[in-house]
């Protein structure tokens, strides 16, 4: 158990939080849950939950924001450009002799913090109103601001809904590229794959389109879908993490992520979210940083495959972390 608390937004609604202790769940044991939630990225992580009454009075959320004390574990050795062009060069070698279509390669970098916590959380909530916003703190993962797009389930009256995300473009005027589709195309393939294992039916599933998310343009496809609820969390340890934050064949991406990045991502791509009378809706944690007071460490992530270029997947991660520094 672990003393902390969550303060959420999710779109078309105003702040909500709770404060409490931290227990840890396996997924399978949330089928009649209520209340927070988040998993790590570590696929072999637990769920950390977090129930009580919700609170929606902001001066009690500031509160809570202005007493969390960050974290101090020492300096953060972040992936430098050389580096960062070497492990894209190995992910490629990997590609070119088969063993890998796709890898997610994830780097971070530090930004200064110019204003409060609560301030952060408030400017996200306002900038972004499409995304799901978080302000988390957790004793074990110190304090984590978040404003993700990216859906991994929800329902949708008696049915299910989650999406495909994968493929960004950072130039308004730019068009999609076979690096983009061919993202998209795997991650469709997985989630198609995944859904029809755990028994889903696919009742709605239309052509990718170009949604913004902040100055940013990703390629996603939704699907909405029938599933038993007895199965809907088993589903979600079989969808986690997708190809859009991992790669394919997920196993053997996950050993080349393992091996080449410096950093552990600790909440970055794992899933965030809540569970209402039981329902899940939970998003991929992306766009996210971890506050420690006077900075943050900011992460970002870009799909590798044989198409990419290091140095523009390099800019792609500089503005994906920009859509929360701006918060900063």
């Amino acid at each position: 158990m672990s003393k902390g608390f969550a303060i959420w937004q999710e779109p078309g609604t105003n702040p909500l939080g709770i404060q409490g202790e931290f227990h840890t769940h396996e997924i399978s044991d949330l089928q009649f849950y209520d209340g927070f939630v988040f998993r790590p990225w570590n696929k072999v992580a637990e769920c950390h939950c977090l129930k009580g009454d919700s609170v929606s009075e902001i001066e009690t959320l500031q509160c809570w924001a202005n007493e969390a004390k960050p974290m101090h574990p020492g300096e953060i050795t972040v992936m430098n450009r050389p580096e960062w062009e070497d492990y894209i060069g190995h992910i490629q070698h990997e590609i070119a002799l088969g063993h890998v279509q796709k890898v997610v390669a994830v780097r971070q970098s530090i930004h200064p913090a110019d204003v409060s916590l609560f301030e952060a959380f408030t400017a996200a909530c306002s900038r972004y109103p499409d995304a799901f916003v978080s302000l988390v703190y957790h004793p074990e993962f110190g304090i984590w601001l978040g404003a993700t797009p990216e859906i991994l389930i929800q329902p949708v009256g008696t049915d299910w809904k989650t999406i495909s995300m994968a493929g960004t473009l950072l130039n308004e005027q730019a068009v999609w590229t076979g690096k983009e589709k061919e993202e998209n195309t795997a991650t469709q393939q997985f989630l198609e794959q995944t859904l029809n294992k755990m028994g889903a039916q696919i009742l709605e599933s239309g052509q990718a389109d170009a949604v913004r998310a902040g100055a940013l343009r990703h390629l996603v496809k939704q699907y909405r879908f029938s599933l038993q609820d007895a199965n809907v969390n088993q589903l979600i340890a079989e969808l986690h993490p997708t190809p859009a934050v991992g790669g394919l064949p997920r196993d053997k991406a996950l050993s080349i992520i393992a091996t080449h990045e410096k950093q552990c991502r600790n909440l970055f791509a794992g899933y965030i979210g809540f569970y209402r009378r039981g329902k899940p809706h939970l998003w991929v944690h992306l766009r996210c940083c971890e506050w420690r007071g006077n900075d943050a460490v900011l992460y970002a992530g870009a799909g590798i495959n044989a198409l990419s270029d290091a140095a523009m997947e390099w800019e792609e991660t500089a503005a994906k972390m920009q859509t929360i520094s701006v918060c900063l």
